[in-house]
C-alpha cells in the first residue's frame, strides 16, 4: 500500500519509466474483464446487433449522407486525405460557406473506402460496431463508478435500445455523434481509473487527455464535456471547489487545455473564426434565441422521455411549448431543471453526475451558439450516457412492497418497450423515400422534406413525383429560387417545355432586375434553337436597365452565331464600354474578330482579356493559331 501512494505522488514522472514490461498484465486484464463480465458483454452485443443488424441492408440517404460518402469519392479513396482531413471543413467541395470541422469522421470514411468503396453495408456495420464499443463503454464506466453491475448494465442497455439513438446509428452521417460519445466516454472513465489505478496514473491520465482531443477533432461540441472534468472532481471525488487552485489540480486542467487551445487556433486559420455560427445560422439575435431557451429544453427532454413521433423534422414553429399555456410550463421546467443541476453540484454522489453529464450535452443543443436545425434528436447521442444511468438509478428504485423483483421486472419491461420502438424506428432510414416520406408525415409544414424527396424522385427519373414535390416546396418555401430553378430542369429535361418556360416568366416576375433570371430564360430558348426568343428576352432586359454587361455579351453570341457580325460586335463592344475589365467579353470579340480576318485585333482583344482574367483553353489555341498569321 505504501508503494503504491508513494506511485501516485510520482505522477510527474515520464511515462516511459512506468510501463516498461507492463503490456502483457494489461492483455492479462482485459481478458479478466472479459471473463467476469462475458454474461453483460454478450447481452450488451446480442441486443444491440438485433436491432441495428438490419441496417447493413439499407442504402445511403440525400442527408449528409451524399455529400460526405457517395458523392466524395474523389476525397475519400486517397488514403493521404487522412491528414488533408485536419485541414478543411466537413463539407470540403460542396458547401463554401461550411463551418463543421471533422477531421476524425473524415478519416473514419477514408478508411472505410479502403475496405468497402461505395458499398453502403459497410459504412453501416461500422456504425453498429462503433454504437456497441461506445455500449460497452458505457457499461464499464458505470460499472466503475457505481461498482454495481447490474446497475450499470441497466444503463447500458437502456443505451443501447433507446429510439432517440435510432438517427445517429441508422444515419451514416451520424457517425460523429456515436464517435463523440466514445470518446467522451473513454476521457471519464481514463480519468476515473487515473484515481483508481495509482500504479499506472499517468497513463490512464494522457489516455484521458488523448481522448478529450479525439472528441475536439470529431465534432465542435465536444469542447463542452471538458467541464466534466470538474464535475466529477466535485461529485464523485468529493473534492470542495477550493481544490481546483491546487498546483495539482492547475497541472491537470492545462494538460486537457492545451488540446482545446491548437483546436481554436486551428479553426481560426481554417476558417478566420472559433466558430462562424453566428455569421450562417444567427439570423435570430441573442435575445430572441434565449427566450426560445425553455421551448426547445424542454422539447429536447421530451424527445429523452417519451421518444414519441421521432422525425428529421422538428420544426421550431411548431413547438407545442411556444403556445400558450405550454409556454408557461416551458419556462417553469427549464427554471427547475436549472435549479436541479445546481443543486446536483453541491450532493457529491453518482447520480449528480449522471444529471450533471446530461446537462452539460444539452448546453450545445440548446441554440445558444446558432444552429442551422434548432433540434435534431442525433444531437442527444452523447446527453443520453447521462440521462440513461440516472433513469436506470430511478427505475431500479422501485421498491414496491418491499419486493426487490419489482425492480428489475419494471426495468426488463422498458428495456422490451424501448426496443421495439427502435426496432420500429429503425425502417424509416432504409433510403431517401422511406426517410422524407416519415418526415412528411410527422411534419407536413417542413419545408425540406419535399425539397429532399423531389431530389430522390429526380435521381430516379421519377419526374412526375419530382415536380409534385417541388411544388409544395415552393407552395411553403416560395422566396427560394433553389425550388423554381430545379422544377425548370425537371420539366425541361421530362419534354414539358410550356411549364418550364412559365417557371422562367415567373422568376423574372419575380425579380425583374435580376440579369440571371433573363439569362437563364433564354439560355433555355436557345437550347430550343429559338434564338428569336432569346433575343427578345434579352431586349426585354435591356429595357429594365442597359448597364447588364452580360446580357450585352449575350446578346453579342447569339447574333454571332446568327452570323450578324457587326450587330454581335456592337453588342460585345457594348459589353466592354460598361465594364472595362470584363475579360470574357475581349476574348468572345477576339474570336468574333478572327472569324471575320481581322487577325491584329483578335490578338489586342485576346491580349488584353489577358490582362484581367484567366485564358480559356479554347482562347488559347486561337491565339497560338493566329500568332504565326501576324508574323506572316
Amino acid at each position: 500500500m505504501q508503494e503504491l501512494l508513494s506511485e501516485s505522488k510520482e505522477n510527474h514522472e515520464p511515462i516511459l519509466s512506468e510501463a516498461v514490461n507492463t503490456e502483457s498484465s494489461q492483455l492479462n486484464k482485459t481478458y479478466s474483464n472479459f471473463r467476469t463480465y462475458w454474461k453483460q458483454i454478450f447481452i450488451l452485443s446480442f441486443c444491440t446487433i438485433l436491432i441495428y443488424g438490419i441496417t447493413v441492408t439499407y442504402d445511403f440517404v440525400n442527408y449528409d449522407d451524399y455529400y460526405l460518402v457517395f458523392q466524395n469519392e474523389s476525397f475519400l479513396k486517397n488514403p493521404g486525405n487522412i491528414i488533408a482531413s485536419f485541414s478543411t471543413s466537413a463539407f470540403t467541395s460542396w458547401r463554401q460557406e461550411s463551418i463543421y470541422y471533422r477531421p476524425i469522421l473524415l478519416t473514419s470514411y477514408i478508411l472505410d473506402y479502403q475496405v468497402w468503396k461505395l458499398n453502403p453495408a459497410g459504412y453501416h456495420a461500422t456504425n453498429i460496431i462503433l454504437h456497441l464499443i461506445t455500449v460497452l463503454s458505457v457499461f464499464f464506466l458505470f460499472n466503475s463508478l457505481s461498482k454495481q453491475s447490474w446497475l450499470a448494465l441497466t444503463a447500458a442497455l437502456f443505451f443501447a435500445v433507446h429510439p432517440i439513438n435510432v438517427e445517429s446509428v441508422a444515419w451514416i452521417a451520424g457517425r460523429n455523434d456515436i464517435l463523440l460519445a466514445l470518446f467522451i466516454v473513454l476521457m471519464i472513465y481514463w480519468y476515473h481509473l487515473h484515481y483508481e489505478k495509482p500504479e499506472k496514473s499517468n497513463r490512464y491520465f494522457v489516455l484521458s487527455v488523448a481522448s478529450f482531443c479525439f472528441a475536439l477533432f470529431t465534432k465542435e461540441s465536444g469542447a463542452f464535456y471538458l467541464t466534466l472534468i470538474p464535475i466529477y472532481e466535485l461529485t464523485i471525488r468529493k473534492e470542495s471547489p477550493a481544490i481546483f487552485f491546487s498546483r495539482e489540480k492547475i497541472k491537470k486542467f492545462i494538460w486537457f487545455s492545451i488540446p482545446l487551445v491548437i483546436y481554436l487556433i486551428i479553426r481560426i486559420l481554417l476558417f478566420g473564426k472559433m466558430i462562424g455560427a453566428e455569421e450562417l445560422y444567427g439570423k435570430l439575435p441573442v435575445l430572441s434565441r434565449l427566450q426560445l431557451l425553455p421551448a426547445i429544453l424542454t422539447e429536447n427532454m421530451k424527445l429523452l422521455v417519451a421518444p414519441i413521433n421521432l422525425s428529421v423534422e422538428h420544426p421550431l414553429d411548431r413547438l407545442l411549448w411556444l403556445e400558450y399555456p405550454w409556454n408557461i410550463i416551458a419556462y417553469i421546467f427549464a427554471i427547475s431543471l436549472f435549479i436541479l443541476f445546481i443543486l446536483s453540484l453541491f450532493k457529491k454522489n453518482i447520480f449528480s453526475f449522471a444529471l450533471l453529464w446530461l446537462g452539460v450535452g444539452l448546453l450545445p443543443a440548446l441554440n445558444i451558439i446558432p444552429l442551422a436545425v434548432p433540434i435534431l434528436e442525433h444531437r442527444l447521442y452523447t446527453p443520453m450516457v447521462g440521462y440513461t444511468f440516472v433513469l436506470a438509478m430511478l427505475v431500479s428504485s422501485i421498491d414496491i412492497g418491499k419486493n426487490l423483483l419489482t425492480a428489475k421486472i419494471a426495468t426488463i419491461a422498458l428495456i422490451i418497450v424501448l426496443a421495439v420502438s427502435s426496432f420500429m424506428r429503425i425502417p424509416v432510414w432504409k433510403n431517401s423515400e422511406t426517410l422524407w416520406l416519415d418526415a412528411i408525415e410527422k411534419a407536413p409544414s417542413a419545408n425540406r422534406s419535399y425539397f429532399n424527396l423531389a431530389g430522390y424522385y429526380f435521381d430516379k427519373q421519377e419526374y412526375d413525383k419530382t415536380i409534385s414535390h417541388l411544388k409544395k416546396y415552393i407552395e411553403l418555401k416560395p422566396e427560394d429560387f433553389l425550388g423554381y430553378s430545379k422544377l425548370r430542369q425537371t420539366y425541361f429535361i421530362s419534354g414539358n417545355i410550356p411549364e418550364a418556360v412559365s417557371v422562367c416568366r415567373t422568376l423574372i416576375s419575380m425579380e425583374p432586375t435580376n440579369e440571371n433570371r433573363y439569362i437563364e430564360l433564354a439560355a433555355l430558348f436557345e437550347q430550343l434553337n429559338l434564338p428569336d426568343s432569346a433575343i427578345n428576352t434579352y431586349m426585354q432586359a435591356l429595357k429594365k436597365d442597359t448597364s447588364l454587361y452580360r446580357i450585352h455579351e449575350r446578346l453579342g453570341l447569339i447574333y454571332a452565331n446568327l452570323n450578324k457580325n457587326e450587330l454581335a460586335k456592337q453588342s460585345l463592344l457594348q459589353s466592354i464600354h460598361i465594364k472595362p475589365d470584363y475579360a470574357s467579353a475581349y476574348f468572345n470579340l477576339g474570336k468574333l474578330y478572327s472569324v471575320i480576318g481581322k487577325t491584329d485585333s483578335a490578338l489586342f482583344m485576346i491580349e488584353r482579356g489577358e490582362r484581367f482574367g484567366k485564358i480559356p483553353a479554347d482562347v488559347i489555341r486561337l491565339k497560338e493559331f493566329l500568332l504565326p498569321s501576324q508574323l506572316k
